[in-house]
């Protein structure tokens, strides 16, 4: 079994090596002078040659006249002109395209801009509103301390009211510590900046 397939595939090699049939090499004999037969094997480049292409020889063209070169003399300075005018022509607008796109972002840069500055002005106002609510704050206070200040020296131990009694009024609520005071403006500010 094994040297059949052996066979098969040697077949196959050589079938696949050699050339195929009805192009076999010839082989070339020659005769020398003395008389003798020599074999000559064929060479690869005489069987690749291709036919060698022949010229054509161009028609020779008939002289031009003066008037002729004079023509076509014009009609070459015509046309350069006119590239010229062209090749102007394109790179002017071309500039003024370029002009127009440098234009619209400077436009662009100059909103940002603006915006910027507009958004850092309100933030200036407000952190000033900010301050001044603060120093209110402080002026009020010091008021308040200033006015309880002046009426602990003014009472005496003769002169003491009564404190009033709870169900003539409402009491008012406890004061505010300024630790209460800073957590409740620290919420309020937490949105603006």
């Amino acid at each position: 079994m094994d040297d059949k397939i052996f066979e098969t595939k040697l077949n196959e090699f050589d079938n696949m090596t050699s050339a195929p049939e009805g192009t076999e090499e010839k082989e070339d004999l020659k005769e020398t002078p003395e008389g003798a037969i020599d074999v000559v094997a064929p060479s690869v480049a005489e069987d690749t040659e291709e036919p060698a292409v022949k010229k054509q020889d161009k028609k020779k063209r008939k002289p031009m006249s003066a008037e002729h070169k004079e023509k076509l003399k014009e009609n070459l300075k015509r046309g350069r002109e006119k590239s010229i005018e062209t090749r102007r022509r394109n790179r002017e607008l071309r500039d003024i395209e370029k002009k127009e796109k440098l234009e619209a972002q400077e436009e662009k840069l100059l909103k940002s801009l603006q915006n910027k500055k507009n958004k850092k002005d309100q933030e200036n106002s407000l952190l000033s509103q900010i301050q001044e609510l603060k120093e209110k704050l402080k002026n009020k206070e010091k008021l308040e301390t200033i006015k309880e200040e002046p009426q602990k020296k003014e009472e005496s131990p003769q002169q003491k009211k009564e404190p009033p009694t709870p169900e003539g009024r409402p009491q008012a609520p406890p004061p505010e510590t300024p630790a209460q005071r800073n957590k409740r403006l620290y919420k309020m500010m937490k949105g603006l900046r």
